[in-house]
């Protein structure tokens, strides 16, 4: 299959990139997660860890397997190469059926967009390889996503648990996605409340749905009454309570490599210098224009990619790339379509599960200092939107309704990103 070969290259081609990132770059998580997937791989779920009640055993836990998995198999390099290597493979052995089974269900248009909007997804399938919370989700989590788009002709009772399954699983990955769980939970009741007086079908999958909850965040829990004495999977708030202060500070954060140094790339807000003590959420209430910008210039950086991957080189910063031109589009042609289901009620469960997940996202990021990382739930949902947009085959007027506005958009996120670029810390 030419999909498969697609992703395996590109997959590849990402791998070549995160290795001398993972090797070197000492400034991002990926140099945490790859010493924490060692201490667990040692030392167990008692593993030291800095971030004990904020980030979850899971990432370490799965970078450990992956990296013990390849090595049993007797590949060779170091723990970096062999989770790179290893965690794109398996991601495209895993792949490889679903695709081949929605291509013999669904016509040619349908099995081309929906993959290029989940698997062969470039803004989404570039994480795979990296040892971060984002790469993890994606690998996990975008088969499942996929699985979902492609078996709307199955048993509601399947379609629910594999949105449950997706959101446990984000949960389990970064704690700061629990908003995505009374999504998922609530998408589950629509889908099976017609059928609740028929225990048979739905039972069986709930329980086994439960039961894959509590094997997941069981372990969290213990972790945390064991270092915290609480049972509270992540009792930890001290980094969330510095969230707001840093999304008065930063428009966004990027992580680059400066001649040959890897380094944090700021984008300093206007607001930076203001007192400590006034940045508060009175901030956001006292202050409205300044706040909506705040929030824009947060929103923006989630959904928008100056560059394809997760840590780039400097001297590529421009106000405009193909990257930025091609998730500008997606997220134009995305709220377009959404907006548009909306103003007409063509609403079923699966597009306003959609929309809830982009509107919790964005809500998510709002007063965060945001990478263009942490929108990837949101991106997902805007690419599934346009791909249904493009199966549906628009016509010459729908197009000829949508282009202006598309070339505006894409020019007013240049002349954006460029007034961003100017409060960036560039250094060239």
């Amino acid at each position: 299959m030419v999909a498969a070969a697609v992703q395996l290259g590109f997959l590849l081609w990402a791998a070549h990139v995160a290795i001398p990132q993972g090797l070197q770059c000492e400034v991002c998580d990926t140099a945490y997660y790859y010493t924490a997937a060692a201490e667990i791989a040692k030392s167990g779920l008692l593993f030291t860890n800095p971030y004990d009640g904020y980030r979850s055993y899971f990432v370490p836990l799965f970078i450990a397997t992956v990296d013990w998995l390849v090595a049993s198999v007797g590949f060779g390099g170091g723990p970096v190469e062999r989770y790179v290597y290893g965690i794109s493979i398996l991601f495209w052995l895993i792949s490889v059926p679903l695709m081949w089974r929605l291509a013999g269900r669904v016509d040619r248009l349908t099995f081309l967009t929906t993959t290029a909007a989940t698997l062969l997804n470039p803004f989404l399938l570039v994480y795979v390889p990296f040892a971060l919370q984002e790469g993890v989700l994606v690998a996990c989590c975008l088969p499942l996503l996929f699985a979902w788009v492609g078996a709307k002709d199955r048993e509601p009772s399947r379609r629910a648990a594999l949105v449950m399954m997706m959101a446990l699983l984000a949960y389990v990955i970064r704690a700061s996605l629990v908003w995505w769980l009374p999504v998922a939970a609530s998408y589950a009741a629509w889908l099976l409340w017609p059928q609740i007086r028929h225990r048979r079908r739905w039972l069986p999958w709930t329980m086994a749905v439960v039961f894959a909850g509590c094997l997941l965040i069981g372990p969290q829990v213990y972790i945390s009454s064991q270092k915290s004495g609480s049972f509270n999977p992540y009792p930890s708030t001290g980094v969330l309570a510095q969230q707001i202060p840093w999304g008065i500070t930063l428009l966004k954060f990027a992580t680059v490599e400066d001649e040959g140094h890897w380094r944090g790339l700021v984008y300093w807000s206007p607001y930076a210098a203001e007192p400590e003590e006034d940045k508060t959420a009175r901030f956001y209430r006292d202050r409205p224009a300044s706040a909506a910008f705040l929030m824009l210039a947060h929103a923006y950086a989630g959904f928008h990619y100056d560059q394809i991957k997760p840590y780039w080189r400097l001297d590529s910063a421009r106000p405009l790339t193909i990257w930025l031109v091609l998730s500008s589009a997606v997220v134009f042609l995305g709220v377009v379509r959404m907006t548009d289901n909306v103003r007409t009620r063509a609403l079923d469960a699966d597009r306003v599960f959609e929309i809830a997940t982009l509107a919790l996202c964005l809500a998510s990021l709002l007063f965060v200092a945001t990478e263009s990382r942490f929108g990837v739930l949101g991106f997902a949902m805007l690419s599934l939107q346009v791909a249904e947009w493009l199966a549906s085959r628009p016509s010459r007027l729908q197009w000829s309704f949508v282009v202006p506005g598309l070339a505006m958009y894409v020019a007013l996120s240049f002349l954006y990103n460029t007034l961003l670029l100017q409060s960036a810390d560039l250094k060239l």
